[in-house]
This record gives C-alpha cells, sequence and structure tokens, in this order.
C-alpha cells in the first residue's frame, strides 16, 4: 500500500499516534514508500532550514534601532515551525525513519551532485599536529593540506578537516590513504570522526570492512588482523569483508553505543561492548560545568591537562610545565575523564608523566590536591602527584605495595603524615580523589566521600620545589594509566565542596558518554 504526502506530513509533524506511527515504519519496507518519505522529509528539511535563517534575518533586524520587521513567514514555514516544536512524538516514532531517508538519499545521491573535489588536489586540512610525525612516502610531511596519497602516522596525534566539515582525529601508530574528501582507507591505527549533516556519507574503509556514516560520532580501530567500529552518536552503516567479498546482505546498521568487530576473513560482524574510553575523540577541552565549579573554589593552578604540543598547560600559565616521554607506541594522551584529553603514563604509550618546575608557592600552612586518577595496569607505588624530593617537598599522592592510594604531608617541623585508602584502587575506573590538610586533620577521600583520616600539623612551606605528576624525581615510581583535571589550593576545601564536585563530575560523566 502506497502512503500519501498527507500521511507523511502528519508523521513528520509529531501528530500521527502511536499505532499509524508503528503502521507507517511497516510501510517503508516498500522501496517506493521509502523513497517517498525520503522526498518528503528532505522537504521538511530545506523549510526548517530556511525557518532559521528568517530567524536570523529577523533577529538583525530587530537588533536595529529603527529597523522594522515584517512576518512573510509561508503557510508551509509556520507549518514546518510547529514540525519543529513537535519534539517528544518526532523523536519516539520517526528518528529510525528519517535515518532511512538518509541512507536512501545517500545511495541514491548521484556522483555529479557531490561537492568537486579542491582545485590543489588536497584531500584534507590539518587542523592540528600535536607532536606528530607524520610521512608520505619516504619523506616528512610538513604541509597544512593532504594531497591524496599514503600516509604514515609514526608519532603523535593529528587532527584533519575533510569535505563537509568531518572532522577527523588520528592516533599514532597508523597507516592511511586519503583517497578523496569523504573517503579515507585506515589499514592500520586508530581514528575518530565526527560527521555534521553536510559530511553524510564519509566512509572509513579498512582491510576488513567498510563503515559508511549518516552523520554521527564513530571510532574505528584496525589492529592484529580486526576492526572494530564503535559509534557514539548516530548511525552509521558497516559492510563486512574485504573490498572485493562485500556481501550487501549482511551488512549492519549501528546506532549511539553500539560495536561491532569484523575478524579478518570474516564475512560478519561480530557485537562487542563499546570502548568508550579507548578512543580520543576531541582535542579541545570544552567549558564544562565541573572545570566552572574548580575554578570558583579559585585554585593555585589548575591543569585540565589538554591535548596540546606545548606541554602542560596550566590556568594560570605562568605554572604549565612540560609532558616527559621515552619509548613506547602510543601518545602521552588519551580520553579524558570527561571529552578531551588526558595525561597518560606508561602501559603502552610514550607518556613518562609531567613535571612542573615553577609551581605556585604552598606557604599557608593548608593544602589541597583534586584529582581525577584512571590506573590501567597494577603499578604497585606508582605515583600521582608530588613534590617530595629528599628532604623538600611537602605533599604527595601514590600507591603503596598494596595497591591502594596513599596521601602524605610534610609539616613544619619535618614530621611526615600518611593516610592510606581502605581499598584497592580499581582498574579502567576513574576514581575522583581529593586530599585536604588544614593544620589539624590529614584527610583522603575518594569519590566524594571520606575514606581516611588522621591528625597532624600545619603543612610545611613550599615555595620552588617541582611538582611530579605521573613519576618521581629518579623515575621509580611510575604511573600505569592517566591523570586528568588536576588542581592545587592553598586551603583545605571542606567535605560539602568536595561533595558538590563530585556530583557535578558525575552530571558531566553521564552527559559525555
Amino acid at each position: 500500500m502506497l502512503v500519501d504526502d498527507e500521511f507523511i506530513d502528519r508523521i513528520l509533524e509529531g501528530e500521527a499516534s502511536g499505532e499509524e506511527a508503528a503502521e507507517f515504519q511497516r510501510s517503508l519496507k516498500d522501496p517506493a514508500n521509502l523513497e517517498r518519505f525520503a522526498l518528503r522529509a528532505e522537504l521538511h528539511s530545506e523549510l526548517r532550514r530556511s525557518l532559521r535563517r528568517r530567524h536570523i534575518q529577523t533577529s538583525a533586524l530587530e537588533a536595529c534601532p529603527n529597523g522594522s520587521v515584517t512576518d512573510s513567514t509561508s503557510p508551509q514555514e509556520k507549518r514546518a515551525s510547529r514540525a519543529i516544536r513537535s519534539r517528544q512524538m518526532l523523536v519516539l516514532t520517526v528518528t529510525g525513519l528519517a535515518t532511512a531517508a538518509c541512507i536512501l538519499f545517500t545511495i541514491m545521491r548521484p556522483e555529479g551532485n557531490r561537492d568537486p573535489a579542491p582545485a590543489d588536489g588536497s584531500a584534507a586540512t590539518v587542523v592540528s599536529n600535536v607532536n606528530g610525525l607524520l610521512t608520505k612516502g619516504n619523506r616528512q610531511w610538513h604541509g597544512s593540506k593532504l594531497p591524496i596519497g599514503d600516509y604514515e602516522l609514526q608519532k603523535g596525534l593529528l587532527h584533519l578537516q575533510f569535505g563537509g566539515g568531518v572532522m577527523v582525529y588520528v592516533e599514532a601508530p597508523a597507516r592511511f590513504d586519503a583517497v578523496s574528501k569523504d573517503r579515507v582507507v585506515l589499514h592500520s591505527g586508530r581514528l575518530s570522526a565526527r560527521v555534521p549533516p553536510e559530511g553524510i556519507g564519509f566512509t572509513v574503509e579498512t582491510p576488513e570492512a567498510e563503515v559508511v556514516d549518516f552523520g554521527t560520532e564513530f571510532s574505528v580501530d584496525v589492529e592484529r588482523g580486526a576492526s572494530e567500529v564503535h559509534v557514539f552518536d548516530g548511525l552509521v552503516r558497516v559492510h563486512p569483508g574485504s573490498s572485493n567479498q562485500r556481501d550487501v546482505s549482511r551488512s549492519v546498521d549501528l546506532q549511539a553505543s553500539q560495536a561491532v568487530r569484523i575478524a579478518d576473513g570474516a564475512t560478519e560482524a561480530e557485537d562487542i561492548s563499546i570502548a568508550t574510553e579507548r578512543f580520543i575523540r576531541n582535542f579541545d577541552e570544552p567549558r564544562l560545568n565541573y572545570a566552572r565549579a574548580v575554578k570558583r573554589l579559585s585554585p593555585l593552578a589548575y591543569y585540565r591537562m589538554p591535548i596540546r604540543d606545548r606541554g602542560l598547560v596550566s590556568e594560570p600559565p605562568e605554572y604549565s610545565g612540560v609532558v616527559l616521554t621515552g619509548e613506547g607506541k602510543r601518545p602521552p594522551h588519551a580520553r579524558g575523564v570527561f571529552v578531551g584529553g588526558s595525561l597518560r603514563v606508561g602501559v603502552d604509550s610514550t607518556g613518562r608523566g609531567g613535571r612542573v618546575d615553577s609551581p605556585p608557592t604552598l606557604s599557608t600552612g593548608r593544602f589541597s590536591l583534586v584529582v581525577f586518577v584512571y590506573l590501567e595496569a597494577p603499578a604497585q607505588r606508582g605515583l600521582v602527584a608530588s613534590n617530595w624530593n629528599g628532604e623538600r617537598g611537602n605533599f604527595g599522592l601514590s600507591l603503596d605495595e598494596n595497591g591502594t592510594l596513599q596521601a602524605a604531608i610534610r609539616s613544619g617541623d619535618g614530621a611526615v603524615s600518611s593516610i592510606a585508602s581502605d581499598s584497592v584502587l580499581p582498574l579502567k575506573t576513574w576514581r575522583h580523589v581529593v586530599v585536604t590538610a588544614d593544620a589539624e586533620q590529614l584527610q583522603l577521600y575518594e569519590d566524594g566521600k571520606l575514606v581516611a583520616s588522621k591528625l597532624c600539623a600545619a603543612v610545611a612551606v613550599s615555595d620552588s620545589d617541582s611538582v611530579w605528576f605521573g613519576t618521581d624525581v629518579k623515575a621509580t615510581q611510575v604511573w600505569d594509566g592517566r591523570i586528568d583535571e588536576v588542581a592545587l589550593f592553598d586551603r583545605a576545601l571542606n567535605i560539602e565542596e568536595i561533595a558538590a564536585l563530585y556530583r557535578t563530575a558525575q552530571e558531566e560523566i553521564a552527559r559525555s558518554r
């Protein structure tokens, strides 16, 4: 049974009942109905874009002192405006249908209607290169644009922009071919992509599969003869098999929070758990409520661990430091507790920690350290943060020989007070940790709860002792994992402030996943 335009309009405007929507979805199994719906959905989309443009123009005119505005909105545009407001029914009944329409248009869109290739023959623009060593052929590539061709990212991180505003993040080591402005072949390594509506159809090919995007955020990992596809938002279509063995009937559609693995030679995808912590999906540190909450408490220095090529960045910048590196496979950065980056130390990375040679002065006798930690492998006595150096320094946070967190401070008379958590730090789990000392009590908090407390005197003055993250002076206490969102204070945060920080962090984590 063919559906008519009036019924489709009711579906798109959210006016249909649940039963009607279900019946309509069944009718889309008919290709003719699917094509008709796709065409109608595109018309509605164009009207919504027209409305948005008109709203911007109207706002600009109203901002002028003598501007006059008349309402020339057509009945069709007003109708589309009502559709925009009908969010709840639209989300419940049409999301899957609109996705089908996107797929249909991408498949049916003739090559002649695609944007022409850039005149300079480039496939992508380099947005940022974070300590990256990129080669093309046998030569290092320094250009701001990537011509069509084969590349190898031997170390570091690369942020590229392809056609349609598609943002791609590549993590070393990786080999890839920039085939065109909307296609890349990933031979090995990790790649994440953010695809806006203008970039729908962007394709990543691997030795084991082809991944076609329909406006989403996803990551691909090619390693040891297998390809994994992880979808964090929107939808992608995965065609399993090598380029000459793909059977379209075995293609699978992945939505948000879904992931698959395709082994070498396999013709079907295997469902796996999504890896939210594995991929770097953004180099920027967004303005989050958690960061604002920390700043309202007036820290001396705040290290958000952004992914940058200029070292360990502090707010304020005068307390910035350096990222220490050595031999390893992956960069000294990883996904942070929120969207953005973290300092990665040990494991399989080149990261060896961080050092701040000009830290803020700690002279009030009181102190707080706030940090997120993520342990990836057992690391006895691995250090999180400290300024210990022999008889100098006044604070430290590390693992003890039992794998529990231990906090210590040195008082003005040289005595050292230490406390330890009551449980082993779990692997591959972000933990919010706070250490406070108020000249009376040394306290340790984990995930907003007090886990240890001990009497202590005022903290000794420290005005020039280097602060270390993830390693000690002799590199004998190396952390194996990630460190993020570090803040230093010259006062003791109270229990209400600590609990509020943790609650805010939990809200941010829920949104960022």
